[in-house]
C-alpha cells in the first residue's frame, strides 16, 4: 500500500511526452501497412498484370493509410482540447494505441481478397478503434481534464463522431456473410454519416446560442 500512494504522488508524463510516444506508434503502425507488399514480385513484360493482381492490397494499404492518419489527427486534436494527463488517461491512451497498431494485421488481411472473415474483422477492428478513442475521451472527462467550453464542445462532435462510424460499419459485418464486396462497399457510409452528425451537433450548437440570447434579452428587461 506505501508503495501505490507513494507512486501516486509521482509526477505524471506531460502531454507533449505523451504525444511523442503517441506519434511513434501511429508511425510504426501506418509503417507496418507496407510489408505485405514487400513481398510481391512484378515480373518483366507482366507489369500491369502483376500490379492488377494486387489490386486488394493496394486498397487495402491506401483504405488503412486514410484510417490510421485520420485517428493520428483526431487523436492530436484530443489532446490540444485537454489540460494534462491523469493515471487512468494513460492507460486508456495505452488500449487506443494498441488497437491502432493492431490495424496492419486486419489489413494484410484484407489485402488477400473478398474474404467474410477479413472482411468481418476489419470492421470490427475500426469499430473497436474508434471506441477506444472515444474511451480516452470519456476517462479525460471523468478525470476532469478537459480544456473549457472548446474542450467541452470538441467531445460533443467526437460522441457524434464514433456514433457515425459505428453505424456505418456496423451493417457490415452480417452482409459480409452474403456479399463481402458490398459490405466492404457500404463502408463509404461512414462518410454521409459524419457529414450528418456534424450538421446535427451545428444545429444543437445554434439552438443553444439562440436560447442564451433569448434569456439574457428576458433577463435585461
Amino acid at each position: 500500500m506505501a508503495g501505490r500512494d507513494q507512486t501516486d504522488d509521482w509526477p505524471l508524463p506531460t502531454l507533449d511526452r505523451v504525444s511523442a510516444f503517441s506519434d511513434g506508434v501511429f508511425a510504426i503502425a501506418i509503417t507496418l501497412l507496407i510489408l505485405p507488399l514487400t513481398e510481391a514480385q512484378v515480373r518483366d513484360g507482366h507489369v500491369v498484370e502483376d500490379l492488377l493482381a494486387l489490386q486488394h492490397q493496394f486498397l487495402a494499404l491506401f483504405l488503412s493509410f486514410a484510417v490510421i492518419g485520420g485517428f493520428w489527427l483526431l487523436h492530436h486534436d484530443d489532446l490540444r482540447a485537454l489540460t494534462g494527463a491523469s493515471r487512468r488517461m494513460l492507460v486508456a491512451n495505452l488500449v487506443f494505441l494498441f488497437f491502432v497498431v493492431l490495424l496492419p494485421f486486419p489489413t494484410a488481411l484484407l489485402g488477400d481478397g473478398d474474404s467474410a472473415a477479413a472482411t468481418i474483422i476489419y470492421a470490427l477492428s475500426i469499430m473497436a478503434t474508434s471506441v477506444s478513442s472515444l474511451a480516452l475521451w470519456w476517462t479525460a472527462e471523468r478525470d476532469g481534464l478537459v480544456d473549457g467550453e472548446r474542450g467541452r464542445r470538441w467531445g460533443r462532435d467526437k460522441y457524434w463522431g464514433t456514433a457515425a462510424v459505428v453505424i456505418a460499419f456496423l451493417p457490415s459485418l452480417p452482409l459480409a456473410l452474403v456479399a463481402p464486396g458490398w459490405a466492404r462497399v457500404s463502408w463509404a457510409l461512414a462518410f454521409p454519416l459524419g457529414i450528418l452528425a456534424d450538421k446535427i451537433e451545428e444545429r444543437r450548437r445554434d439552438q443553444d446560442g439562440s436560447s442564451r440570447r433569448s434569456r439574457r434579452s428576458t433577463t435585461a428587461q
